[in-house]
């Protein structure tokens, strides 16, 4: 089944401001970032599915997620099978034979992975990268969770998200995007591993012989 990975992250339009909920939703945010900054590994598997509204089409996806700080990333998908999107530290690669199994897209520079590394990005300063406000407790799958609506203070490629953040672990367990290009992104993390022993090979790729790589 073909999929859509759309550069990061989210949006779900909801309004309604008050001082009080955007104190409470950046509390939520900071404490989930002050825990995200003492992981040295984190794995999950994922269930995504992508609204492609334009199209008026629904793409789904599930595999499993690595990260191992700083700047290494991958989405290695299980269905469609051998779809990836891997940052090595240097460069993002990514390869979705179930598209175009000819073509592979290499992403350099600096801190590239943050289109593709949807967790890195809204963890990282939210109180100063985004406009946020607190939506109440959910549960999700019997995970009590914290709602938050983040939007970017300044354009990041996103219109805007709602993450879900266990009330326990302080980990987010699900979010939706909405992209700019109106296709909404959502994607539910199950069975989180953190500071397990990763091989580097976790994080590596190599473009299959007979590929054509594009450097973006």
């Amino acid at each position: 089944m073909r999929h859509w990975v759309v550069p990061v992250i989210l949006s779900q339009v909801i309004a309604g401001t008050s001082s009080g909920q955007d104190s409470q939703a950046y509390a939520v945010l900071e404490g989930a970032s002050q825990n995200y900054a003492q992981v040295h590994t984190f794995c999950a598997q994922f269930h995504q599915v992508i609204e492609v509204t334009l199209l008026n089409q629904i793409r789904s996806g599930q595999g499993r997620m690595c990260q191992r700080p700083p700047n290494e990333f991958a989405m290695r998908f299980s269905e469609p099978a051998g779809d990836l999107i891997v940052a090595d530290g240097e460069s993002v690669w990514t390869f979705y034979p179930s598209v175009d199994d000819q073509q592979v897209l290499r992403f350099s520079g600096l801190n590239s992975d943050d289109r593709f590394n949807f967790y890195k990005n809204l963890l990282t300063d939210p109180r100063t990268r985004f406009k946020a406000v607190y939506q109440g407790i959910e549960e999700i799958d019997n995970q009590r969770s914290h709602r938050i609506f983040m939007e970017p203070k300044e354009p990041q490629g996103f219109r805007s998200a709602v993450v879900w953040i266990d009330l326990e672990t302080e980990l987010i367990i699900n979010l939706e995007v909405l992209d700019s290009n109106e296709s909404i992104r959502k994607i539910r993390l199950t069975d989180i591993s953190l500071n397990m022993e990763l091989e580097d090979e976790e994080f590596r790729f190599v473009p299959p012989e007979g590929t054509r790589v594009i450097i973006r």
